[in-house]
């Protein structure tokens, strides 16, 4: 015989595992009330917190669910439940899952929260987004104009309203950035190279290796910072990118399981040298991360982003970005010949085609590209 199924609206057991320091996960089985039993889950910075986390979510499920349908006399807050719901139940990052639910709570609630379906008018929502713009950046209006789509929009699929009044808003028009870019080359990368072993700041902060590993391997910060000693193959020459560092509201840094995209998820085969600087490393390191924080925790990619900043402020390299050694390794590795395929698979980007992206599989990549970087290793003379 079968598990008998849970009554509708309730929960199953509960269950906790510890995924990292201070980050701990708690996941239950709930009986929806469409009749669906779906698995929630929610984190927190200990087990208790965790399952504290989950019970409220779980709380929060049924009474949204008891609201009933939509109608043009819901309001939007009760919209807003189930929205973040489903959610909550999606594919999405944990980053972009608390960004939408920061927006909502910060800069929504209390706009348009108490606001009926029938009462929501284009020219009120072109104000609501003009003022976040206004009084918090376009990044905030963005964000805001996401999830404001999102909820309307599940509300259209509800008959509530007719259409989405989002859907007619006039295009954001961003001002032109007038940030300075730093593009690094061969050249300006071997003097970077000398000017952070030089510098007392830099190698406080840990910043040589961290430079040098990212002129070689092309990776996002985050994903630098969520390695630990088992994702590193030396005897192979491989390293297995499977995770990024995220800073969650209430829980702090945690390795979220998952990065970008799904091809950025990879293993490849990485330049001699970068291995021969990982083995240093590993025998002075005495805790489980390729780059701690100063308290052998994990490492704060936007502290990391901050301290770069701050090393090179008066420099030549002022304004750089750790992203610059992305588009240094791939313009290197163009400049090699390596086709888009290899450059994308090193790289993890997302896609090169549809077909490729969802269709190959990948196993090892980057041999060519690994031998490619060997001949670009920083010199003994570079310190």
């Amino acid at each position: 015989m079968g598990r008998p199924s849970l009554p509708v609206g309730t929960y199953g057991n509960i269950k906790t595992v510890q995924l990292g320091p201070k980050s701990y996960r708690s996941r239950a089985r709930y009986r929806d009330y469409d009749g669906v039993t779906r698995a929630v889950e929610r984190h927190g910075s200990s087990a208790i917190a965790a399952e504290n986390n989950l019970k409220e979510a779980l709380r929060d499920r049924g009474r949204a669910a008891l609201d009933g349908d939509i109608t043009a006399d819901t309001k939007i807050s009760a919209v807003a439940e189930l929205w973040l719901r489903d959610l909550d139940e999606s594919d999405l990052a944990i980053r972009t899952k608390v960004t939408y639910r920061e927006t909502w709570k910060k800069s929504l609630h209390a706009a348009v929260g108490e606001l009926r379906l029938r009462d929501v008018r284009v020219s009120r929502v072109d104000r609501v987004i003009r003022e976040l713009r206004e009084r918090s950046g376009p990044g905030t209006a963005k964000h805001a104009k996401v999830v404001l789509s999102g909820l309307l929009g599940l509300a259209v699929r509800y008959d509530a309203i007719d259409s989405n009044p989002v859907r007619d808003l006039a295009p954001t028009r961003s001002a032109p950035r007038t940030v300075r870019k730093v593009v690094l080359t061969d050249d300006s990368v071997r003097r970077l190279h000398r000017f952070l072993a030089e510098s007392k700041q830099a190698r406080d902060y840990d910043l040589v290796d961290v430079a040098d590993v990212l002129s070689g391997l092309g990776c996002r910060i985050g994903e630098l910072l969520a390695l630990d000693w088992t994702k590193v193959d030396d005897m192979a020459g491989t390293i297995a990118i499977e995770g990024t560092v995220i800073r969650v509201p209430g829980e702090g840094l945690i390795v979220q399981s998952h990065t970008k995209s799904k091809a950025s998820m990879r293993t490849i085969k990485v330049p001699i040298w970068v291995i021969e600087l990982l083995r240093r490393r590993h025998t002075d390191s005495a805790g489980p991360w390729v780059f701690p924080s100063t308290r052998g925790t994990l490492r704060d990619p936007d502290n990391t982003r901050k301290q770069l900043r701050e090393v090179v402020a008066e420099s030549d390299w002022k304004g750089l970005h750790p992203h610059a050694f992305r588009h240094l390794v791939a313009t290197r590795l163009d400049a090699k010949g390596l086709s888009a395929r290899e450059i994308a698979d090193y790289l993890g980007h997302e896609r090169v085609s549809m077909t490729q992206d969802v269709y190959m599989a990948r196993g090892t990549t980057g041999a060519a590209a690994a031998a490619a970087m060997d001949l670009l290793a920083p010199s003994e003379s570079d310190g």
